[in-house]
């Protein structure tokens, strides 16, 4: 029996899944809705997936230790102009902590450290004025939860503080008092008690920053006891599972502070060890998020300790490296990145416009039996709101999913959906040896009733039967291929593969149909398929403007297909493209093979030596950084080819 078979006629919602995480870890509505929610809202949005907001969805997942991008939605346009103002207000923030926080220890750094008590006032500032205005957003939306909001406020405004403070602009403990204040305000205790105290919530992204930042609070004034209580206790967060690169966004700079307190106080070994820990778990989870701050310190304490000597010269080129190409790209690795992404939404009053322009509809045409014409009319241009009944019938009108969120795989099961992020990233690395056990336990338990499950299952045994069992039949790997996306595509064409929103598992099952042209020696129209599902990214709003692995796996693609057409100064720049969101995201996935595909291309269109090398051994350097193996081994192969 499936999974789920005792309640199959029911619809798989993302308020299902949580109702279902939360009996799994036996947790209760007051438990998990603690300092954000009332228990009759949770229990309403349990019931009701349009009772939520994306980013309601994401902190409730984060207080599970679920990765948000276990599934897709729809948003408003205002909730999508709170993301960019957060965006706006990470980077002024990152700037206020990499010249305060990140510039105590003795270690090196590119970015520069602000000692100006000017330039701090005027951070500051920037911040303070940013923060006033998103709380003005927030009036003008409905339907958000507000708390969650107030606790990314409750943030911004401790490293207004903390720039502050440093510019001697006011008091040593007022970091620490604010910081205090916003956490018994939710949690109705003070930190130090309440992480005594057995929890069976893990903390969202939020809340994690805001106890990193208590921790600053108390370092600043001089109690490091307390400092060290509170960042041992978030690093502790680690072993309770979750996935991996969620871990990362704030618990690596909490290991990074924590290992700087430790040294501090002669505890060396102890400093050492949360910081190598800390290393490795980026580096499984394959992000950057704080991995940087993380290799210098490891160095400084190895030099202080005089270990290792040999090795010094090799981190410190490894170091280097990872600062240049930050710096190459305009971002800052020593401030925390976007905690909280939207690259798995779209804004459903702009895809009803696209898409009823892409099908020539008039508004009388696509609004019959749904609203009245000039209903339609003043929604189109924004002058009415329309309720997600009737955006919903629009959508499934126009040929688009209709469901406000949509899961990637099916279940009321927690761990069954996560093992779905697990995975596709072990599809998009090619561990077809480590995954193939885990895609078969999952047929034996998910309802196979679902098109979502279904496709999700063919994709996978046919990358695992295609690439690791080395099934060669070009006809058959096509037909294979096209069954996949018709699972949930059932009118799938090439032709309008820019005229479709796409899940994220569809566009992997795009990219592999290019494949199947191209191994059929048929490159030109596999690159015309790539080049049309770039364009359905295009189309939307967040699709340009925001980094996302679906996209970036389609830019890496068609560099290399590019490439074999001798088109290759275009090559380069779907590469750099795809590096640029590496940077952006703080996600290292597909980082060597971009730097390859810029060397590989380089090299060919005869461009000077130094540059192509360089390159090369970037992603070489890399490939064995992130313990990529096979690409290790596939790069040694070629270095011959790139040394002078």
């Amino acid at each position: 029996m499936a999974l789920n078979d005792v309640e199959e006629d029911l619809p798989y919602t993302m308020g299902r899944l949580i109702a279902g995480a939360r009996n799994k870890k036996n947790i209760s509505l007051e438990e998990l809705s603690q300092g954000v929610m009332s228990v009759e809202d949770l229990n309403f949005i349990e019931k009701d997936d349009e009772y939520a907001d994306k980013t309601t969805w994401d902190f409730l997942l984060g207080r599970f230790g679920i990765s948000p991008l276990i599934y897709e939605c729809y948003v408003e346009q205002e909730e999508y102009d709170l993301f960019k103002a957060r965006k706006e207000m990470r980077e002024i923030s990152n700037q206020i902590m990499s010249n305060t926080i990140m510039g105590n220890e003795n270690i090196s750094s590119s970015i520069m450290r602000c000692e100006d008590t000017a330039q701090l006032k005027l951070l500051a500032d920037q911040l303070e004025k940013r923060s006033q205005k998103y709380a003005a957003l927030l009036n003008n939306v409905k339907n958000i939860t507000a708390a969650i909001h107030q606790i990314f406020l409750a943030n911004m405004k401790g490293y207004v503080i903390l720039a502050k403070q440093r510019g001697e602009l006011c008091k040593a403990d007022a970091l620490k008092l604010h910081m205090e204040s916003e956490w018994k305000r939710i949690y109705s205790s003070d930190a130090v008690s309440w992480i005594q105290k057995p929890h069976k919530v893990l903390m969202a992204v939020y809340e994690q920053e805001m106890l990193f930042l208590l921790a600053q609070g108390y370092e600043e004034n001089g109690e490091i006891k307390k400092a060290i209580q509170i960042l041992t206790w978030l690093w502790q967060q680690r072993k309770k599972g979750g996935d991996p690169e969620e871990n990362t966004r704030v618990l690596s700079f909490a290991a990074w502070k924590l290992a700087a307190l430790e040294w501090n106080i002669n505890r060396q070994e102890k400093a050492m060890e949360i910081c190598q820990e800390a290393i490795d778990r980026s580096i499984q989870a394959e992000s950057f998020r704080g991995l940087l701050p993380l290799l210098k310190q490891r160095l400084f304490f190895e030099k202080q300790l005089k270990w290792n000597q040999e090795e010094w010269d090799e981190q410190e080129k490894t170091i280097g490296m990872i600062d240049e190409l930050f710096a190459e790209f305009h971002e800052n690795p020593y401030g925390l990145f976007v905690l909280t992404t939207f690259e798995n939404a779209r804004i459903a009053d702009e895809i009803i416009r696209i898409r009823r322009k892409e099908q020539n509809l008039t508004q009388t045409k696509l609004s019959e039996g749904i609203l009245e014409p000039e209903s339609y009319s003043r929604f189109e241009c924004g002058k009415r709101k329309l309720r997600w009944k009737k955006k919903k019938k629009l959508l499934e009108r126009l040929g688009e999913r209709g469901n406000k969120v949509s899961l990637l795989l099916e279940s009321t099961d927690p761990d069954v959906v996560e093992e779905y992020q697990r995975i596709f990233d072990g599809s998009y690395r090619k561990k077809y040896e480590l995954i193939k056990e885990q895609v078969y336990c999952l047929k034996e338990i998910l309802d196979i009733k679902s098109k979502t499950n279904r496709q999700f299952l063919i994709h996978m045994q046919n990358d695992i039967d295609i690439d690791f069992f080395q099934i060669l039949d070009r006809k058959q790997i096509k037909m294979k291929r096209q069954k996949e996306i018709k699972e949930t595509a059932s009118n799938f064409d090439m032709v309008s593969i820019q005229e479709h929103g796409w899940s994220r598992t569809e566009i992997a099952i795009i990219k592999n149909i290019a494949n199947a042209y191209r191994d059929d020696k048929k490159v030109e129209i596999a690159i015309s398929i790539l080049r049309k599902a770039i364009e359905s990214f295009d189309k939307e709003t967040i699709g340009q403007e925001n980094a996302c692995l679906g996209k970036q796996l389609l830019w890496e693609t068609l560099a290399t297909y590019l490439g074999d057409v001798e088109k290759y100064e275009e090559a380069i720049l779907y590469a750099k493209k795809g590096m640029e969101k590496i940077f952006e995201n703080g996600s290292a996935k597909g980082i060597s093979g971009a730097l390859y595909e810029i060397a590989w291309n380089e090299r060919e269109r005869k461009a000077k030596p130094e540059i192509y090398q360089k390159k090369y051994f970037q992603a070489l350097k890399f490939a064995i950084l992130f313990q990529e193996r096979e690409y290790t081994l596939f790069l040694e192969q070629r270095e011959k080819q790139y040394r002078r």
